[in-house]
């Protein structure tokens, strides 16, 4: 059974998902009505937001399913950002920062968990 901390984690992301593409929406419809670029943020986060539900119901052990879950969306949304961005604007390499950002995370993410565990195992 998921933790009520990770079901509130999880909360938070839906929410920040939701408002911030709202955000996204308002402001594709705003400047470039007549191509809907929002899709593509949407459905690539869609699919980060999907593993992490996924993460949350599936995950006894956090480190193993959970991490294991993060790791796979990166890889999979990542590689469909580098797609979309060859596809729609190959003069400009915009995947980069979302890569970027979410590679720092996904470190973060490994290092946290690995020294929770080695943390938990020391014995006195």
């Amino acid at each position: 059974m998921a933790s009520r901390g990770s079901i509130i984690g999880f909360g938070y992301h839906l929410t920040a998902y939701l408002a911030i593409n709202a955000v996204l929406l308002w402001i594709n419809f705003d400047t470039t009505p007549d191509y809907l670029w929002a899709t593509w943020p949407i459905a690539g986060w869609g699919i980060g937001i999907a593993f992490h539900g996924l993460s949350v119901v599936l995950s006894s052990n956090k480190f193993n399913k959970g991490f294991l879950y993060h790791l796979g969306a990166f890889a999979m949304v990542n590689a469909f950002l580098v797609f979309v961005n060859f596809r729609t604007s190959p003069d400009y390499l915009w995947f980069k920062f979302p890569l970027v950002a979410w590679s720092a995370m996904i470190l973060f993410h490994g290092w946290f968990m690995l020294s929770k565990n080695n943390t938990s195992h020391k014995t006195s």
